[in-house]
């Protein structure tokens, strides 16, 4: 949860939202229902004094929304990223990342290569990685030690029969 509030920290600074006190309190989000939790809004005001105002949407909801705003009313859109870069052709929609603010030490190096190459158009980063999905890895511990996908692609397991 760190992560995320450190990234909605740096997003807030790098779009022009200002801490408590000053004129804009609020990070405005259009996101997908269930990524953003309210015990994460309310971790995030207690660590920056910024105020979460969240729009629940979809894909199609979020561009809809924005093409006729111009893109306009939200500071951080978290559609899929295979959505942003045909929207953001056609409509303009978004604004880019100045990951010149932003710890990309943070982010897994390989899913930032993957998003980056997904959301850049004209040379400019309009995504960043955020949510994978819910996933989950059951590990019988006795025949295999596991602690990421990854480790399900190493030599030594390639003989093992998945389950037994």
């Amino acid at each position: 949860m760190r992560h995320f509030l450190v990234l909605c920290f740096a997003l807030a600074v790098s779009l022009g939202v200002r801490p408590a006190g000053a004129d804009s309190q609020k990070l405005r989000i259009i996101s997908w229902a269930d990524y953003v939790p309210a015990d994460l809004i309310a971790a995030f005001k207690k660590e920056t004094g910024i105020d979460v105002e969240l729009t629940l949407s979809n894909n199609e909801e979020m561009i809809s929304k924005l093409r006729a705003t111009g893109g306009a009313g939200y500071d951080l859109a978290q559609p899929s990223q295979d959505r942003i870069v045909a929207a953001q052709r056609e409509f303009g929609i978004y604004k880019p990342f100045d990951l010149t603010k932003l710890k990309l030490e943070q982010f897994q190096p390989e899913f930032l290569d993957i998003v980056r190459k997904n959301t850049t158009l004209d040379g400019k980063v309009y995504g960043l990685p955020y949510l994978w999905g819910t996933d989950g890895l059951v590990v019988n511990s006795k025949r295999a030690k596991i602690a990421d996908y990854p480790d399900l692609c190493r030599p030594d397991l390639k003989a093992r029969p998945p389950c037994g």
